[in-house]
Order: structure tokens, then sequence, then C-alpha cells
């Protein structure tokens, strides 16, 4: 049944910029000023009920992410002396940020595809209200890349010019994190500002300090993928496990598959066993005809019977879909629900200006919530 409720806009923009991490901050704020003022709040203060962290915290977790992701902390520099406040309240801001993002991610092997292309498709589903920009990111001396932006510098998904892919799935999202490390989105934009492979991911993903529980999806242009199964529920119990395709298919959605990731496994909800199995499924089908065509298909199809969900109010709302082809190093947008929006073809070239794209959806009430939350023994 709808939800007959006032509906928030859902509005996406592709933004440009590119020079030094400073000038590319700089430029996100100026957008910002310019188009969405009324979003700037959102970046500069803590969430509801939280309040800012001290400085002396704000600077020891500035040079731990600014070790990680060198210019990361620059970029937010220049956000802030843009929007004119001081950096420390973007930075606690964003570490103080920790919820459920309900995605699904997968990946295809050029073995089951009728063209010869590897593809990573994914689905990411969350409240209305979120961060919604794809931003297209030219930092002198690193690979380009795009992806969609979380806190700001963060990504929570992406492709760099070397054809190296990167996506997640939050996992046991209720389980508090403990220890000192950084999140996921710093640890993505990571990878695409340092990284060319898998291999290459995979050693930083061991060397840095995480904390965060997640599926890392990680695929590069020579048809290397794995997930990298992230826990950090104390700091005594952390836990990186890799998990490769089976028969040249990889799929993951909120919850850990590997055995050795047995013991992590909480919260897992039924809506993410009923969305994993049928993506599974689908693409077993298909294999070894499948193609940008049938990806585009089994995005668009609806839950139970695919990962297009329509449940905003509860923050499983298909926000965007994406498919990577990896052998191209081409990607293919839907801005909102694939099953009521086009697809865009997004260029990591594109010249330096703002687009802005208005999406369709319909908010729906869960018709079973006891079984769609019903956590899994």
């Amino acid at each position: 049944m709808e939800n007959n409720e006032k509906k928030e806009p859902m509005i996406f923009d592709v933004h440009v910029a590119e020079g030094s991490n400073y000038e590319v901050g700089k430029q996100r704020a100026i957008t910002l000023k310019e188009n969405y003022p009324d979003d700037i709040p959102y970046f500069i203060r803590p969430m509801e009920g939280q309040d800012y962290i001290s400085a002396a915290t704000a600077h020891k977790r500035m040079m731990l992410i600014d070790k990680i992701c060198p210019g990361f902390v620059d970029e937010i520099q220049g956000f802030a002396d843009e929007v004119g406040t001081e950096p420390e309240k973007i930075i606690c801001y964003a570490n103080s940020y920790y919820n459920s993002h309900n995605c699904c991610q997968f990946a295809v092997l050029p073995s089951n595809t009728s063209d010869g292309h590897f593809y990573v498709g994914r689905s990411y589903e969350y409240f209305v209200r979120d961060e919604r920009s794809l931003c297209i990111t030219r930092v002198t001396g690193k690979p380009k890349h795009i992806g969609f932006s979380l806190q700001n510098a963060g990504r929570m998904d992406g492709m760099n010019e070397h054809g190296l892919v990167v996506s997640m799935s939050s996992t046991a999202y209720l389980k508090p994190l403990d220890g000192n490390g950084c999140e996921f989105w710093v640890a993505i934009r990571a990878i695409l500002d340092r990284c060319k492979d898998v291999y290459e991911a995979q050693c930083l993903l061991e060397e840095i300090p995480l904390c965060t529980n997640t599926n890392f999806l990680v695929a590069d242009a020579a048809n290397d993928v794995s997930i990298f199964e992230v826990a950090s529920f104390s700091a005594d119990k952390n836990r990186i496990s890799v998990r490769k395709p089976v028969g040249g298919l990889l799929v993951a959605t909120n919850h850990y598959v590997s055995h050795e990731m047995k013991e992590f496994d909480e919260h897992h909800f039924w809506h993410s066993e009923m969305r994993y199995s049928s993506v599974w499924n689908s693409l077993l089908r298909d294999a070894p005809y499948i193609n940008d065509e049938k990806i585009r298909k089994l995005l668009s199809t609806p839950y139970p019977y695919g990962p297009c969900c329509h449940f905003y109010s509860n923050g499983m709302g298909t926000l965007r879909s994406m498919i990577f082809d990896v052998s191209e190093k081409k990607l293919k947008v839907s801005f909102g629900p694939p099953d009521m929006n086009p697809w865009h073809t997004v260029d990591i070239d594109a010249p330096i200006e703002l687009e802005e794209i208005v999406c369709k959806y319909i908010d729906m009430d869960i018709e079973n919530p006891e079984q769609f939350w019903r956590e899994m023994d």
C-alpha cells in the first residue's frame, strides 16, 4: 500500500571538481552555497541528540584519516574555509555518523556474459533524506574517480580511471562499533585514490585500522574480484574474511556469508536473505548469457523477486542503482528506483558543470513488517 503522506522530493546532482584536494573541497562548498544552501547545515552540525567531540579528539581523528587517505583533510579544510566554519566540526559530524545502508551488490565475470564484459551491479537502499551527490573528482596527481559521496569527501562506492570498482553493503549494523579506526567511507575513498587493482586494495584494507561492519566488493580491469567481509566488534575482536566468486558470480547484501564470519553474523534480517537469494538465483538462471539489459532488468525487479525496494519511510527505499562495465570502464546510473526512472551513462571526463536530476518514486508500506525484519537464526 502506498504511503500518502507528503513526500520529500528526490533530487540528485552530478558534481564535477578538479585541482588540488583543497580546491575540490572549496568547489563543493561553492556549489552548495549557490545551489543548495539549505543542505550546508547537514555537513556542519552533529547528528540530532549528539554533541561535537573535543578539538583534541577531532585532531587525532584527522591525523588518522590523513595517514590513511592523504588529501582528505585538505579537502575538508577547503570546504570548511568556504562555508566559514572550523574543519573540526565537519570531521566531528562525519565521525559521529553510523547507520544502516541497505545495499545489494554483485559481480558477473566474463565467463557468464554474452558480450564478454565484466559487470558489477549495485543497488542502494535508504531513507530519501540522504546525500544525493554523484561526484566526478579529478584531484591533481591522483587517479580520476567517479562515485557517490558520503560525509562530503568520503565515498560510498565508485570507479577510478584504472577500472578499479569499489562498493559496500552494511552488516551487523545494530552492533556498536568498538576500537579506533576509519569507517567504510574513508576506506573506499582511500582505495579509489591509492589503488589500481584488487591486490593493492586488499593490502590497503589489511594495513589500515578499520572500524566498520561492512562487505566491501572490489573488482578490477584484470577480471579479479573479491568481497572483503569486515567486522569491528571490539578492539580484540576484529576480522577480515575474503570471499571469491563461485562459478564466476559473487553476491553480497546485508549479512556475512563466509563461514569464518559466522560468529559475527548478528542482525541478519529476512529481507537481506531474500534479496541475496533473488539476485543469486536470477544470475544463475541467466548465466552464461547475462548482459547489460538483463542486469538493468534485475536491478529494476521489485522486492521480494529482486533488489528494488519502495519502503522509504522504513529506510529501505532504492535511491539509486549502478552498473559498472569494468571491461569498458563505463558507468550507468539510475537515479531513484530503476523501475520508475531512466538510466544515464556518466562520463568520468565530463565537463565541469552541475547537472540536476529529479526522480520519481512511491513510498510504500511493508506488507508484513514482522517477517521483513525477522532475524535469521
